[in-house]
């Protein structure tokens, strides 16, 4: 299958397992295994058992592929995760289309901490100036507040 469907529906509109998978890139018996494996997963049936997608479903599985796919977590891995942090979670997962779209640029940040040592970061930049210049004076302040906290002798 693993084709785009290009629908005219509406962008809350449901979609099916055919449009789904399509949409994700994956076969729609993945979607059906999914199904099984996280009980998040909970589509609406129409007559017949036909299963209809919400926008917030497949944002979720979008979410799940992310993990499995592109992090490679194994499954187990997965529900830990939906356990620990929760679903909204595994929905705000991004991936690299909606990076993509935003102009969204990986970036790396070391961080000295006194406890653990060195630590590598890698975070999401927005690519606008206005929203580059914001984010590094956040991070010119936290540094600047981390140097007087580590003055102090009580810490």
């Amino acid at each position: 299958m693993s084709k785009k469907f290009d629908t005219q529906k509406a962008p809350k509109a449901f979609r099916t397992i055919s449009e789904v998978a399509g949409e994700l890139d994956i076969q729609p018996y993945v979607i059906r295994f999914w199904e099984s494996q996280f009980k998040q997963i909970k589509p609406m049936r129409g007559k017949g058992g036909r299963r209809y997608y919400r926008p917030r479903d497949i944002d979720f599985l979008r979410g799940v592929k992310a993990l499995l796919h592109g992090e490679n977590f194994t499954i187990k891995k997965v529900k830990e995760t939906i356990t620990r942090r929760g679903k909204e979670f595994i929905v705000a997962r991004p991936n690299k289309e909606t990076d993509h779209y935003f102009g969204v640029d990986k970036r790396k940040i070391q961080i000295n901490f006194s406890h653990t040592g060195n630590k590598i970061i890698y975070i999401n930049s927005p690519a606008s100036e206005a929203k580059k210049i914001k984010i590094n004076s956040l991070i010119v302040s936290l540094s600047k507040l981390r140097e007087q906290m580590v003055a102090r002798k009580n810490i």
